[in-house]
């Protein structure tokens, strides 16, 4: 707060000033209006109009200034914003990282005991996954770095999307089961996107992690795929807390993480940003909703159909 009140302050105080000024101008300018005359008159101007002319002229100038610092004010409420959330993406991303190495570095050392054959597997296991956890925070960094530097866009080529969803949540399912969370999958699609592979398991995978997130262990998260007219729509949904309506417009934001406000949020506000920059790169859309009746989250990527499979 108090490196807020540093930013707005001046701005603020100025802002005051000005318009005080401003008021004042108007007040001498109404009541005095033979002495604008007479000022006038000894710039070489004549007229009754010419008083409301000095007066409007001194008007439009405070204006002006009162806008410019208006506009400065809100430049640097912004740049405060986006430097509070790096602060906070850096504090998650950190908070996130110790995490999984705090597990590989625990089971690493009982690998160096004397342990049974069973033992020793499941640290090698929790090792494994804590890894791939490890690599995917890393990714999401990248990505989103180049996703905003804008410094390559995706080489789409036509994809079929049902073979694809078939080895991705094949793939995919182990994972969530490791996570007491069910997957029900239904594809009802023979379409052929223009995408990549990489860019599309990317915003699925992102998608089911969020799912994950929120899920407690017995729920189920949902995927389903359905051709409507020339789109294609892809549906994650999940048994979770849902999404605040308040927070709808912001889910897909740079370093926002849902529930924030409330103190329950963790992640490091990126996967979700990943998502609505590829899916757009592949010239589609992404909405997320809630249910009115019944807990739980809903994302939709919609995307174009080029062709049917064969």
């Amino acid at each position: 707060m108090a490196r807020a009140r540093t930013f707005v302050v001046p701005y603020v105080l100025s802002l005051v000033v000005v318009i005080a000024v401003l008021v004042m101008w108007i007040i001498y300018a109404v009541s005095s209006g033979s002495r604008l005359a007479e000022l006038a008159h000894r710039v070489g101007a004549s007229g009754p109009t010419w008083p409301w002319v000095i007066l409007g002229v001194g008007c439009g100038l405070l204006g002006l200034l009162i806008v410019f610092i208006t506009h400065q004010l809100a430049r640097s409420l912004a740049e405060y914003r986006y430097s509070r959330k790096q602060e906070e993406f850096v504090s998650s991303i950190t908070h996130e990282m110790k995490s999984p190495l705090a597990a590989i570095r625990l089971h690493a050392q009982t690998l160096e005991q004397d342990v049974t054959a069973a033992e020793r597997s499941e640290s090698v296991g929790y090792i494994l996954r804590e890894s791939e956890r490890l690599g995917r925070l890393v990714d999401d960094v990248l990505e989103s770095s180049r996703l905003v530097a804008k410094k390559q866009s995706l080489d789409l080529q036509p994809t079929d999307l049902a073979v694809f969803l078939s080895t991705f949540f094949s793939e995919i399912r182990p994972r969530v089961k490791s996570h007491g969370v069910e997957l029900e999958v239904e594809v009802a699609t023979g379409a052929t996107i223009e995408a990549t592979e990489e860019a599309l398991g990317r915003v699925l995978t992102n998608l089911i992690d969020n799912a994950l997130r929120y899920s407690a262990k017995g729920g189920r998260i949902h995927c389903s795929a359905d051709d409507f007219g020339g789109w294609v729509s892809i549906r994650v949904e999940d048994e979770g807390q849902g999404i605040p309506k308040s927070e709808l417009s912001r889910v897909f934001d740079r370093f926002y993480q849902i529930g924030r406000e409330r103190g329950g949020s963790s992640g490091t506000g990126l996967g979700l940003f990943i998502v609505s920059q590829l899916v757009e790169q592949m010239n589609g859309s992404v909405r997320a909703s809630s249910h009115d009746d019944r807990p739980g989250a809903i994302f939709v990527v919609e995307l174009p159909i080029v062709g049917e499979a064969v």
